[in-house]
């Protein structure tokens, strides 16, 4: 809902999306009536950080916040970029506030150069293995640039301790291209991760052998890393990639449970458990199939909404609800309406004899747009 030239929406949900576009689209939104029947109101501590980051790409925002935080009235500046340092608060990992630099960073006015501290790996949020394995190639494929986004892992930090550090940089273009992305390719192979802090190095192994039994029987090109971090708190996890040969990746990840989740939550617990996890979970996205995987929905449509004014398409498998409310948000900020049809692949008659084995994944949905022709006002001309 529009009023007075500012867009207008209720409660806390979805708070990252709506900031993100309103900063790019430099409209004005207002967000009322955040928790104001929870026992605790108003902003939590990680969305005060998120805002106070915002504020530190920006220049010129104007932020207004009531006493009760139940109320903000965010109006965006220039994203300027450049050096930053930023302290996320332990209750949320990095990965809430790494992945909306992804979106931002591309149009700022000067290449971002990020250093992120906290928690890296924790059950919420997508981890920095996961950001780094999911959304860097996708930045790569339509950022790039001589110094391409790049995300390292400077140290691990685990809930409650955190710690870790995190450095993200990222080059700048002036605008987009048209993109027609329906190929996802084959899966080739599988790649991972599995990581321990502060437990016996032999975690790590029991968890690579319990998802490579899972991985195995479908596909023998596996190879999994063992990372033994010294974090300041405990925990362990794999993040498994899916690699396919048209450049699609599909990621994964399960972690132990951490000190300070909710003792009812139900949660894996043994190293065999979590690599199983991990392997089902990885397996889940190859079959939703896709040319990104859940994750990376959100930035792969934005992208085709701020391409120039023609027709993008792109094959994805079936939109989460995180995705769903983007589009929506899509269309308020930026006026991109989304065609969504059934995806049916165009075979040759050699193919036919594989259709049995190759349509056993999940529906796959053709998504169409024009872009709006976004440009960057703030990178001179190239």
């Amino acid at each position: 809902m529009e009023v007075g030239g500012v867009l207008t929406y209720e409660g806390s949900n979805y708070f990252r999306q709506r900031l993100i576009l309103s900063s790019l689209s430099g409209k004005p939104v207002r967000i009322r009536n955040i928790r104001t029947k929870a026992d605790d109101p108003g902003l939590r501590d990680y969305e005060v950080s998120f805002i106070r980051l915002l504020d530190c790409l920006n220049n010129g925002s104007q932020i207004e916040v009531n006493e009760t935080g139940t109320a903000l009235l965010y109006r965006p500046g220039v994203l300027t970029g450049g050096r930053l340092e930023h302290s996320c608060p332990l209750s949320r990992g990095i990965g809430y506030f790494l992945e909306p630099l992804c979106m931002l960073a591309p149009f700022c006015k000067s290449p971002l150069n990020a250093m992120l501290i906290g928690v890296t790996n924790n059950e919420v949020d997508p981890s920095v293995d996961m950001i780094q394995a999911s959304l860097v190639p996708v930045l790569r494929r339509f950022v790039g640039g001589e110094d391409g986004p790049n995300i390292k892992c400077i140290r691990r930090g685990m809930r409650p301790g955190g710690g870790g550090k995190v450095h993200f940089t990222c080059p700048i273009r002036r605008s987009l291209t048209a993109f027609q992305w329906l190929d996802s390719g084959q899966i080739k192979r599988i790649r991972g991760v599995a990581y321990t802090s502060r437990v016996t190095p032999t975690v790590a192994n029991r968890m690579l052998d319990a998802a490579k039994g899972l991985f195995l029987t479908y596909l023998t090109d596996v190879y999994i890393t063992v990372d033994n971090a010294k974090a300041a708190s405990p925990g362990f996890g794999l993040c498994a990639v899916a690699e396919s040969n048209k450049g699609t990746s599909l990621c994964a990840e399960a972690m132990s449970q951490t000190p300070g989740q909710d003792e009812g939550q139900v949660t894996v617990s043994t190293p065999e458990e979590i690599g199983r996890e991990a392997a089902s979970r990885l397996l889940e996205e190859i079959w939703r199939g896709g040319c990104v995987d859940a994750i990376g929905q959100p930035l792969l449509l934005l992208f085709m909404a701020l391409a120039p004014t023609d027709v993008s398409k792109t094959m994805l498998g079936p939109l989460t609800p995180y995705t769903m409310h983007f589009l929506r948000h899509l269309k308020d900020f930026f006026h991109v309406t989304f065609k969504i049809d059934e995806y049916k692949e165009e075979r040759t008659i050699e193919e036919d004899s594989h259709l049995a084995e190759r349509s056993t994944g999940a529906a796959k949905l053709l998504l169409t747009c024009v872009g709006v022709g976004y440009t960057n006002i703030g990178k001179g001309q190239t």
